[in-house]
């Protein structure tokens, strides 16, 4: 008897165990996606970035600047997320034509076919407009037919400096 309650005992293991397994290979799995994604927008690649996105995904982003001034702005649907990513790389073509994503930490909870990434990041862009923003995201992707898709993204994206375009500064002295 001591011998079948051991045996079922590591059954158990064994299974929690391959379960643990699975889901931090897959937490990493989508850790290394989401990375992926911050470097898509860096990288300005707009095609890249809507690939990403499920076709019902959703993209919410919302913007604070330190005179308080606020806007958000809701995208739904692949067509109208990736219309949001190219015009915001054509503005930013002339205004600020480099992006940087630094600092950021996300962490990754995985349940069943659904993933939460929390982070935060700053992002930077310059010359002609310099801004730093906090940006605080969280992303849900859902895995469908092997491939982790988003379905919800939002932002809250905070300026921390004041924006400084062509010599007018947002954040008086």
């Amino acid at each position: 008897m001591i011998v079948t309650v051991v045996g079922s005992i590591s059954i158990l293991t064994t299974y929690y165990l391959l379960s643990s397994s699975n889901e931090a290979t897959q937490s990493a799995q989508v850790g290394s996606i989401f990375a992926a994604h911050l470097h898509n927008i860096e990288s300005k690649n707009a095609s890249a970035v809507t690939r990403e996105y499920a076709d019902n995904a959703t993209l919410n982003m919302a913007e604070t600047t330190p005179d308080h001034i606020t806007g958000t702005h809701e995208y739904s649907g692949s067509g109208k997320i990736s219309a949001f990513w190219v015009d915001t790389y054509q503005v930013e073509r002339t205004f600020a034509p480099f992006i940087t994503v630094g600092n950021a930490s996300y962490t990754v909870k995985v349940s069943g076919r659904t993933a939460l990434v929390n982070a935060t990041f700053y992002l930077t862009e310059t010359p002609e407009c310099m801004f730093r923003s906090l940006v605080k995201a969280t992303v849900s992707y859902v895995n469908s037919s092997g491939k982790w898709l988003i379905s919800n993204e939002a932002w809250d994206a905070r300026d921390v400096n004041g924006t400084l375009c062509g010599g007018v500064h947002s954040n008086p002295p």
